[in-house]
């Protein structure tokens, strides 16, 4: 780990985060299944030039776990973000979102363009593009799944232990205290119902959301910039081409060699150069 974890009620949530460095703030959000602790082999590096704020979304480690399961939307990812960082007393940063949290990135670029300097997506696609599509290797059979109401609650309540083990034992690059850390976390109680929440948000919600800001033509107005794992999900995607629908100033980015979905934890030294790079062209100190 790499710090103490604090705390900030933000829209109508506790919600745990991490602070670290001096300099331009830099905040950073993880997907499933993990917390911030995702970002711990890239936070040192970062922090020599950053400040650095890593959180953990609602529903997932140490912050709160709310029964509404409407309040799992991108909408209120996006509030929990916004507060944190008026909390912390940051005008403007940078945003980096993997997985889940991508989506809440582009959103807090699009909707707070005067806070965001820049967004970076690290293996991730636009939601009206990418996620809940058909997969052809099979990888993604667990959103079907996750949209049964009632089943799934039964079914993954029963041994959720063993349910997210399936998940992590797919990310051999982690050590088995780390496996057993984010194993713990996912066992937490309403830690099921939120998972369940915050994908059928995902699935259900989001991507008509986005279909529809496409649609009228609203975009992200702010830099945006993409890396991707060279054997991850978006391996045979145009990754690029697919943001530029939806981004008018889409920079640089690349497929990261022996990387597969968790760039930044299997290619931290790549990864943190990315940012670095990205800062360097918004002209960041």
């Amino acid at each position: 780990m790499i710090g103490d974890v604090s705390y900030a009620r933000v829209n109508g949530a506790r919600i745990a985060y991490e602070a670290n460095g001096q300099g331009f703030p830099l905040l950073l959000l993880h997907g499933f299944p993990r917390t911030h602790r995702t970002w711990e082999k890239v936070i040192p590096a970062l922090a020599d030039r950053f400040t650095v704020a890593a959180l953990d979304r609602r529903g997932y480690g140490d912050s709160d776990r709310p029964q509404d399961p409407a309040t799992y939307d991108n909408a209120n990812m996006t509030l929990d973000a916004i507060e944190l960082t008026r909390h912390l007393g940051w005008e403007q940063f940078v945003v980096v979102g993997h997985d889940r949290g991508a989506p809440v990135a582009r959103r807090l670029a699009m909707d707070y363009p005067e806070a965001v300097r820049g967004v970076m997506i690290v293996d991730g696609s636009p939601q009206e593009l990418g996620s809940g599509r058909p997969d052809p290797t099979g990888r993604s059979w667990y959103f079907a799944f996750f949209r049964q109401r009632g089943v799934a609650e039964q079914l993954i309540g029963q041994d959720p232990r063993l349910f997210f083990s399936l998940f992590l034992d797919r990310n051999p690059h982690l050590t088995p205290e780390e496996h057993e850390y984010y194993v713990q976390m996912f066992c937490r109680r309403g830690t099921v119902d939120a998972i369940l929440a915050d994908y059928r948000a995902g699935l259900e919600i989001d991507p008509e959301y986005w279909a529809e800001q496409t649609r009228v033509g609203r975009k992200v107005r702010v830099p945006l910039y993409a890396i991707w794992g060279s054997r991850g999900p978006s391996a045979n995607s145009p990754v690029l081409e697919q943001w530029r629908q939806v981004a008018d100033d889409v920079r640089g980015g690349e497929a990261i060699a022996d990387a597969g979905h968790y760039v930044h934890e299997e290619q931290a030294e790549a990864a943190v150069a990315h940012v670095m790079r990205f800062a360097d062209g918004l002209g960041i100190p």
